[in-house]
């Protein structure tokens, strides 16, 4: 290439959510322009030319200063760094990008991916097949120092071969991406995260819902990577405390990496700052802070958005191949009334308070998918635990179904949607839902337990039992596969029902369903001390637990009776007549047992394993009524397994 022949070769390097443009000496964060000195970025540009070596000193004094300069090297080196860390927000102490090597000199340490593209103003330099775009690469390190020719060919062999290599890793990391995406044997490894509950750090308690809101934006956008298997936040909102052992609670969750963050609401502007933990070697491996107005929820999202993808997707080992994730709210108004409704329990009255504020979030914007999604939970909640059977149950279909139409990778809306079937007995079609979320997302550790919802109410407690514990094996600590613990107890393994029971240690449920348990192994002191940590809540069965187990409370067992069959008949999930069947046949009301039990199998719930091995039907299967209930509830099997054989998937 002539001297005097104008390079117009564009080399853009990405790191993160920086661009450095070698040609323009700019830097430029989510596409805002960072202010740099030059110094700092000729380092900069010298360490991107050889990522993962160590540069020695003396290569930096070569690369930074002409022959015919003499100034303090060492402390002209370390002012350099210092400036380029602070522009990149990086630190000696936990480095992100750039290492110190001990009495050696400076290293890259963070992936980086290169933007190529060439033409110049020479014609004879376009037109020769010799000649290489990757020497402005070189050329751009040292722009005002003159090199021997030795030392140039070896600048760009050194240059050419990082280029190569970082194309080479593109393309591998592309064609890994298209397998992943396509379903090919090559899936690669999955990398298992935790975004934790994000502190507070300022005083002002309105800003108090994005504790919860900023880390669910953060793992809506992580889910959408396939090598990444996300915590879902039953898992990780535990873990909500300013002084939490990240290290111990990776281990607890089975995780490799953490992420968790704090923000700062001050006048008009809201600093959000995230951080991502490797557990095994409890140190930071990305840091980064977003500035934003607080009015501007959205832009906030946007910006979150870019940082995942563009920085903490590569760092925990996730593809950096650009993606969509999902879809974007429209109306300021409305994303924050959505962010607000995370944050608010799911307890019976609080729900109704959620519903009212989703409603107006949809209704404001109706093409933003997790509003949907968030709306029909908060609708299920109220079918099942409150008294809007049916009607709501209907509500939360149309609901998932709406999130899905906007966004069909939606997991959360489509395991809800396999679930919403299960409870009324649609356990064929909920069946052949469940085996095809497996097979598309054989990674996810809900996909498993909604299939093996289904099998438990098929009856097919064996195959619920694997779907249980792949689940678990795929996810440690996620209280919502607590039910996999009945599968359990009904085969007579009640440690291993007590590892599910433990998911949500504390709770009411917890204690019910210990209760449960020990009555099962006929530890009825056990079991009676239990209950006093149960709710009144007729469907949790407090009362008539006592009544049934305590003979001071004899004379109530009749009445408690009532009002729970009255409470399990009018429900929408067929799961808790069961349950209840079951403890008023220990408790010698067969009658009522019979009741129940009848109107479960008649829902499709599949009980013909459970009545052969339930430890609470003992009594039950002395009884003339048994045979034809176990009949009823084979054939109801029966009929499963021949819809299952008949649409294979």
């Amino acid at each position: 290439m002539p001297i005097n022949s104008v390079s117009r070769t564009t080399t853009v390097v990405l790191f993160g959510v920086f661009e450095a443009d070698l040609r323009s000496d700019e830097l430029r964060k989510s596409g805002v322009k960072v202010r740099i000195q030059d110094l700092p970025f000729r380092a900069l540009k010298l360490l991107l030319s050889r990522p993962n070596e160590v540069i020695t000193r003396e290569e930096f004094r070569q690369a930074l200063w002409p022959d015919d300069v003499f100034v303090d090297f060492d402390l002209g080196i370390r002012s350099a760094i210092k400036r380029l860390r602070d522009a990149l927000g990086d630190s000696a102490e936990n480095p992100i990008f750039v290492e110190t090597v001990d009495r050696r000199g400076y290293r890259w340490i963070a992936p980086i991916h290169r933007s190529v593209s060439s033409e110049s103003e020479d014609s004879d330099a376009a037109s020769d097949p010799n000649a290489d775009p990757v020497v402005t690469l070189a050329v751009a390190a040292t722009p005002e120092t003159a090199r021997t020719k030795t030392k140039k060919t070896l600048w760009i062999l050194g240059s050419a071969a990082a280029l190569a290599i970082a194309i080479a890793a593109a393309l591998l990391q592309g064609t890994a991406w298209k397998e992943r995406l396509l379903g090919g044997a090559n899936t690669g490894v999955l990398h298992s995260v935790a975004v934790l509950p994000f502190q507070n750090a300022g005083s002002d308690k309105d800003a108090d819902f994005l504790r919860l809101a900023l880390p669910d934006e953060v793992a809506n956008v992580l889910s959408y990577v396939p090598s990444l298997s996300i915590r879902p936040f039953a898992t990780t909102s535990r873990y909500s405390g300013p002084n939490v052992d990240l290290q111990q609670a990776g281990r607890e969750m089975g995780v490799t990496s953490i992420v968790t963050g704090h923000y700062l609401a001050a006048g008009d502007q809201l600093e959000v700052t995230l951080e991502a933990i490797d557990v095994a070697n409890n140190r930071s491996i990305w840091r980064d802070t977003i500035s934003v107005a607080s009015a501007d929820k959205i832009a906030m999202r946007e910006q979150i958005t870019s940082q995942v993808r563009q920085g903490l997707v590569p760092v925990l080992g996730g593809s950096a191949v650009p993606w969509e994730a999902g879809t974007r709210p429209r109306s300021e108004e409305a994303y924050d009334l959505y962010l607000r409704s995370i944050a608010v329990p799911h307890d019976v009255a609080p729900t109704r308070d959620a519903i009212a504020m989703l409603e107006r979030a949809v209704g404001i914007d109706n093409g933003y998918a997790p509003a949907w999604a968030a709306l029909g939970m908060r609708y299920y909640y109220d079918a099942i635990f409150a008294d809007g059977g049916e009607a709501m149950l209907k509500r939360s279909d149309s609901a998932f179904e709406r999130a899905l139409a906007l966004d069909p990778n939606l997991i959360s809306a489509a395991g809800a949607l396999i679930t919403n079937q299960t409870d009324r007995g649609n356990i064929a079609n909920a069946y052949a839902q469940a085996s095809a979320l497996v097979k598309r997302r054989p990674e996810s550790a809900s996909a498993h337990f909604v299939l093996g919802y289904v099998l438990r109410y098929a009856g097919l407690l064996d195959e619920a039992a694997r779907e249980c514990d792949a689940a678990l094996k795929l996810d440690r600590g996620n209280y919502q596969f607590r039910s996999c613990s009945w599968v359990f107890s009904r085969l007579g393994k009640p440690q291993h029902a007590m590892d599910f029971v433990r998911l949500d240690a504390g709770s009411d449920w917890a204690a019910r369903q210990t209760a449960f348990i020990l009555i099962g192994q006929g530890k009825v002191a056990e079991a009676l001390q239990n209950t006093q940590r149960v709710s009144h809540t007729p469907l949790f069965g407090r009362d008539l637990l006592q009544a049934c187990l305590d003979p001071q409370h004899a004379s109530e067992l009749d009445a408690r009776a009532r009002e729970v069959e009255t409470a399990a008949l009018s429900g929408v999930d067929a799961e808790p007549r069961y349950v209840f069947g079951t403890l008023l046949s220990y408790c010698g009301r067969q009658d009522a047992a019979l009741r129940l039990l009848k109107s479960t199998i008649a829902q499709n719930y599949c009980a013909y394993q459970s009545l052969q091995s339930d430890p609470m039907l003992a009594k039950f299967r002395e009884t003339p009524e048994f045979s034809e209930l176990s009949s009823s509830a084979k054939a109801c099997q029966d009929r499963f397994l021949a819809a299952r054989e008949q649409n294979p998937h």
